[in-house]
């Protein structure tokens, strides 16, 4: 620790920092998410009990504690990699509990050894327990290591995967390998006699980076939370887009409204809610005939609607039949839909001046 340049160690705890902060408030619903925040709140917190008791005079302990905390943030890491790995969320908290226990175990080994009662039993002297602990720590670490690049190969073998969901996953294969090497690195020092309390410049340096590349990659998310609230990722985009058009048609046709709210009102709900309203109103105009008895008790605005919607969707869409198209049916590709009701609201205004002056006369 001790061999971290200030220029790399400072900047990497403040960004690091500002990330897991970002993480706890914005994603910590799912079980993944509270592993992986878990495991950065350890990690980092590691390094600044160390920091706090090395500046208090307890040097010998800072090791010792900065230790114990990589072992919880291990301990999580292991949890996210079985987990990304089995997609067994029943059993995660259960397996997760255990694996602190373990943690609590082999963190207090190395602490009664160098304590006062430990030194005057000589247990100190039987083994070699910092190494001990560091070697068992590496091994687990590449058991996660091989988890989860394993499920990342996976992932990328799928074909239903989009494109951020590739390059994240393809990100932490890369990241995964990046630690893999540190690890071997790790223990062929431990081999050749080095403490694992002191790996050196190089592996302190190469830990922080990686450190930092994870949460880098982990802030992602952060983002796209950021975006959604604010309206700026792709689905808010569609929502705004569709609303002028989703406003006129629900006002029209209420009956097409949804009555249930929804749990978690993200963009993407949102948006799929105005497409199934959309669509019910657009169905409900095709089946309103103008010149029907039925329709004398329509709105003047509906009636108009009712003669010029299926007129224009026919020229726009002569491919797909119009609104049948449109609204689709069993086994239409959403995403299709999307385009075309995209592309109906984008000629929206202009039909919204046929309707007002039919609606007029």
């Amino acid at each position: 620790m001790n061999s971290t340049p200030a220029s790399v160690l400072v900047p990497v705890l403040v960004i690091t920092t500002a990330i897991i902060g970002a993480r706890w408030v914005l994603l910590r619903h799912s079980m993944i998410d509270r592993l992986l925040n878990r495991a950065f709140t350890w990690a980092v917190g590691g390094v600044y009990v160390y920091g706090a008791a090395a500046g208090l005079g307890f040097p010998e302990l800072a090791p010792q504690l900065f230790l114990t905390c990589g072992l919880f943030a291990m301990a999580n890491v292991y949890g996210l990699a079985r987990l990304l790995d089995s997609g067994d969320t029943t059993n995660a908290a259960r397996r997760l509990q255990a694996y602190h226990w373990v943690a609590v175990t082999v963190g207090t080994v190395p602490l009664v050894a160098v304590s006062p009662i430990g030194r005057r039993l000589s247990v100190d002297r039987i083994i070699d327990w910092y190494a001990v602990v560091g070697i068992g720590s590496d091994i687990v670490i590449a058991v996660s290591v091989v988890l989860i690049a394993r499920a990342c190969v996976r992932e990328l073998r799928g074909s239903d995967s989009t494109l951020q969901e590739r390059l994240t996953y393809s990100s932490l294969l890369v990241l995964a390998c990046f630690s893999g090497i540190l690890t071997i690195a790790a223990l062929t020092n431990i081999a050749t006699g080095t403490p694992p309390t002191e790996p050196g410049t190089a592996g302190s340096v190469g830990a922080f980076i990686s450190l930092l590349l994870y949460a880098m990659l982990m802030a992602v998310p952060v983002v796209n939370v950021v975006l959604e609230q604010v309206g700026l990722d792709r689905a808010g985009r569609d929502c705004r887009r569709l609303r002028a058009m989703w406003r006129d048609l629900t006002a029209a046709v209420p009956e097409v409204v949804l009555d249930q709210e929804l749990d978690r009102p993200d963009s993407t709900a949102r948006r799929y809610r105005m497409m199934v309203e959309i669509s019910d109103a657009l169905f409900q105009l095709r089946q309103l005939d103008p010149e029907s008895p039925g329709a004398a008790h329509a709105t003047a605005e509906r009636r108009a609607l009712a003669r010029h919607v299926p007129a224009m969707m026919r020229t726009a869409f002569p491919d797909v039949g119009g609104v049948d198209g449109v609204i689709g049916g069993e086994g239409h590709q959403r995403d299709v839909q999307l385009r075309m009701l995209l592309e109906l609201a984008r000629e929206w205004p202009a039909l919204r001046v046929d309707v007002i002056r039919s609606s007029m006369r």
